[in-house]
């Protein structure tokens, strides 16, 4: 299974926000002894922008099965390598995904 999330910008009545679309089960990495990549795409209103950001809400507690986020030399792209190999790296991984379009930054919701 590809875990590849597409980003895009979404309005509300209370402003613009960086979505990420977990359609397909993209961001749940399946447990394994292999190392798995995640990827976070730039697409539709967002791709002409650029990744600024990625901060995990809290930081994950130890072990952390995570690598660090890198960007892509264009910062279209931004991936991270996860080893989901233990009971101990199995929860919910909430994060903050700045990205920047046009000179404004935009967030996902905290």
């Amino acid at each position: 299974m590809a875990n590849v999330l597409k980003v895009t910008l979404v309005q509300t009545s209370s402003g613009w926000y960086v979505d990420v679309n977990e359609s397909g089960d993209a961001n749940h990495v399946k447990h394994g002894a292999n190392t798995q990549t995640i990827t976070w795409k730039l697409s539709g209103n967002a791709y002409k922008g650029s990744f600024v950001s990625f901060v995990w809400l809290p930081n994950p507690k130890p072990p952390s099965p995570f690598g660090p986020a890198l960007p892509t030399p264009k910062k279209k792209h931004l991936k991270m390598s996860d080893l989901n190999d233990s009971a101990g790296t199995k929860g919910t991984w909430r994060y903050k995904l700045t990205i920047d379009v046009g000179g404004t930054k935009y967030f996902t919701p905290t």
